[in-house]
């Protein structure tokens, strides 16, 4: 299953890293199959405009000349943008002027008295379904079908309503942003059911969007707004929010996006769902920096971490930090050889048997 011939053994390794029993960090080595092109993987939001089967076509073509070592396995994530939940809760989406992304149509006015729900029969809801099986008739079980980004909390909210106005409303009318966030909770376990039983979760187990695996339900929970408000305001409208959707998932990675998002680290290390934290240090400046001090803050805090590099890189980091609680995604091996070779090195710094 999902290319792998020792599929058993890798959801065991999967299954001992989220419950801390792992031996040795995850690694993901991906190398291209000898005389074989390198097939592009599907450009981000291809099937935007209904081509599903011009992306089922490139995800075959992609896998099929490639094999996949240590705890690597294709992984495809289902999405129509950032804001796919705020769409499934009756919003609507437009392609950005340069199509590299999607943009949300907010559709709420106020928050007082406002309605929000997972709409099963809204328009896109619908095409994921559509996107959903249509992949899963073409591909099979060749590649795993990730969910989509619910991103719920504020985020969502932002995708409603607009960033400048949820801001103010926390400030002016508290209580209207509260119960918006306890209905947003509300949508998003109906919105998480329903991604359980469409993608067959109960079988194939999931995967979020960065190739990390779980035999239950993993996902990529987020506060992105979390960068423009204070530890109170987090505390008080976040958290509630980020808590409702780890305690429903299974397996945890949790995106922290840019250096203003830092001073809420020490709170949500505290939700104890939370296993690994995914650091994007954002565009500009703090894209160039070093943030091995983070990395080494997130350790201590108990936390693991999602990281990359070549494999000179890889066996620095993993020196520094010492934590067998990273996911590692391995550049720069070209083939069979090379792999086992580093895998091996890698199970034996860590005296590990597999």
């Amino acid at each position: 299953m999902f290319m792998r011939d020792d599929f058993g053994a890798v959801q065991k390794r999967w299954d001992a890293f989220w419950t801390g029993q792992n031996q040795r960090p995850l690694y993901s080595v991906v190398v291209l199959k000898e005389g074989s092109d390198a097939a592009p993987a599907p450009p981000y939001l291809s099937a935007f405009n209904g081509d599903y089967q011009t992306v089922a076509d490139m995800l075959l073509r992609w896998a099929d000349c490639r094999e996949f070592y240590g705890e690597a396995m294709p992984v495809y994530a289902l999405s129509f943008g950032a804001d796919d939940f705020a769409a499934f809760c009756g919003g609507d989406l437009k392609m950005s002027p340069n199509g590299d992304t999607s943009w949300p149509v907010h559709f709420l006015s106020t928050l007082k008295n406002a309605k929000i729900a997972f709409d099963v029969n809204g328009r896109w809801w619908t095409k994921m379904t559509e996107f959903y099986h249509a992949l899963k008739n073409a591909l099979g079980e060749t590649v795993c079908l990730s969910v989509p980004p619910l991103g719920a909390g504020l985020d969502a909210i932002v995708g409603m309503y607009g960033a400048k106005n949820l801001l103010t409303d926390m400030i002016d009318d508290p209580e209207a942003v509260l119960d918006a966030v306890r209905q947003v909770n509300t949508a998003y376990s109906e919105a998480y059911k329903a991604c359980v039983e469409l993608f067959e979760i109960k079988k194939y187990g999931s995967s979020t969007r960065h190739g990390m695996y779980s035999t239950g339900v993993a996902g990529v929970p987020q506060c992105d707004v979390s960068c423009m408000i204070s530890p109170g305001m987090f505390e008080k409208f976040a958290v509630p929010c980020l808590s409702h959707e780890m305690d429903l998932l299974d397996a945890v990675e949790y995106h922290l996006d840019g250096p203003a998002a830092i001073k809420h680290l020490e709170r949500l290390v505290q939700i104890d769902k939370l296993r690994v934290v995914q650091w994007v240090a954002g565009a500009g400046e703090a894209e160039t920096q070093d943030w091995t001090h983070l990395y080494k803050r997130v350790v201590s805090l108990g936390k693991g971490l999602i990281m990359g590099g070549g494999p000179e890189r890889v066996a620095q980091l993993q020196d520094e930090l010492n934590s067998k609680d990273i996911f590692f995604s391995v550049g720069g091996i070209r083939s069979r050889a090379q792999a086992e070779d580093f895998l091996g090195r890698m199970r034996e710094r860590w005296g590990a048997k597999e």
